[in-house]
C-alpha cells in the first residue's frame, strides 16, 4: 500500500519510533515535577521541539553514514534514498534543528532548550561521528544521547532537574546497551562488512551475551531502587510494577546466556523495548494516579 511505503521510506530517513521513545523519556522527566493541569501547557512545545530535533539528528547521522551503509543491508534503503541528494536531507535537518530551537526559547525555558540541543549534540558528534567508527564503547558512551530527554522534560516549564529525572537518566542510560548489543548480534555481519566496532564484531557474539547479562544485572537494581526505597518522586504505580518489569527483563536475558540462541536475542530485543515502555508511561500517569 501507498500510505505503508510512504511510512516505512520516512521512518527510514528520521527513525520515528526513536523520536517516540526520546518524547516518552522527556514526558517522563516532565511529570516528575508537574502535577499541575496548567502546565500541560508545556507539554506541546516540549514534544515538537524535542520530536524536530530528534528527526535532525537521524537524519544527519543517516547523511553522515551513506558510505558506510552501502554494506549494511537493513539501511540499504535509507541509502538510496539519501546518496544522491545528501545537500537536500542536509537542509532539512538544519531546518528542523533550528524550528527546534525557535519553539524551545519561545515556549520553554533556555536550560530545558540546552538540553534538548545537548541530546542533538550527543547523538551526531559525540556517537555518530566520533564513537561508532573507533570504539566498541560507542553505544554505552553515545546512550547518554537518550537519558537527556528526561533533564529536558523536568526542566521545560520550571528550569529546575528533579531527582526524578536524573534517575530516569541513569535508567535509559542502563537500558541502552542491553536494548542495542541484542540487536546487534542480529546484524553483526553488516557491522562486520562495514567494519563498525560494535561490540559483537570486536569480542564476539559469546561475550557480547556475557556483557548483555551483566549489564542488565545492573539495568535490574537500577529499575528497583524506587520500590526497595521507597522513593516517592516516581510515583506508586512505578514502584508497583518495577519490580515485575525489572524481572521480566532480567529472566530472558539469563535464558539468552543459557541457549545463546537467534530466537532469544530477539526476545531481548522485544521485551527491552516493552520493558522501558511501561516504566515511562507508569511515570507519565503519576499525576493522575492514586
Amino acid at each position: 500500500m501507498p500510505e505503508t511505503n510512504l511510512f516505512s521510506k520516512v521512518n527510514n530517513l528520521v527513525k520515528i519510533e526513536i523520536a517516540f521513545l526520546v518524547d516518552l523519556v522527556a514526558l517522563g522527566g516532565f511529570f516528575t515535577l508537574s502535577s499541575n493541569w496548567s502546565h500541560l501547557f508545556y507539554v506541546i512545545p516540549l514534544l515538537i521541539a524535542g520530536t524536530l530535533a530528534s528527526f535532525s539528528a537521524a537524519l544527519f547521522n543517516n547523511v553522515y553514514d551513506t558510505d558506510i551503509d552501502r554494506e549494511m543491508k537493513r539501511v540499504s534503503a535509507r541509502r538510496e534514498t539519501i546518496k544522491e541528494n545528501r545537500r537536500k536531507y542536509s537542509i532539512i535537518a538544519s531546518i528542523m534543528l533550528l524550528a527546534s530551537f525557535i519553539i524551545g526559547i519561545l515556549f520553554l525555558t533556555l536550560l530545558s532548550v540546552t538540553f534538548i540541543l545537548l541530546g542533538f549534540a550527543s547523538y551526531v558528534f559525540l556517537y555518530t561521528i566520533f564513537l561508532k567508527r573507533r570504539t566498541d564503547w560507542n553505544i554505552v558512551i553515545g546512550g547518554v544521547a537518550g537519558s537527556l530527554p528526561a533533564l529536558a522534560g523536568s526542566a521545560a516549564f520550571s528550569g529546575i532537574i528533579s531527582y526524578g529525572s536524573i534517575f530516569i537518566a541513569l535508567l535509559v542510560f542502563m537500558w541502552t546497551p542491553t536494548h542495542f548489543w541484542s540487536l546487534s548480534i542480529k546484524y553483526v555481519d553488516d557491522y562486520r562488512k562495514a567494519e563498525i566496532p560494535m561490540l559483537p564484531v570486536t569480542k564476539g557474539v559469546d561475550r557480547t551475551i556475557f556483557w548483555i547479562l551483566v549489564n542488565t544485572i545492573i539495568l535490574f537494581l537500577v529499575t528497583v531502587i524506587p520500590a526497595v526505597l521507597n522513593f516517592p518522586v516516581l510515583g506508586i504505580l512505578y514502584r508497583l510494577i518495577s519490580i515485575p518489569m525489572a524481572l521480566l527483563i532480567l529472566i530472558p536475558v539469563i535464558i539468552l546466556y543459557m541457549k545463546q540462541d537467534e530466537k532469544s536475542y530477539k526476545t531481548v530485543f522485544g521485551i527491552s523495548n516493552f520493558f522501558l515502555m511501561i516504566l515511562l508511561i507508569a511515570i507519565c500517569l503519576m499525576p493522575f494516579s492514586f
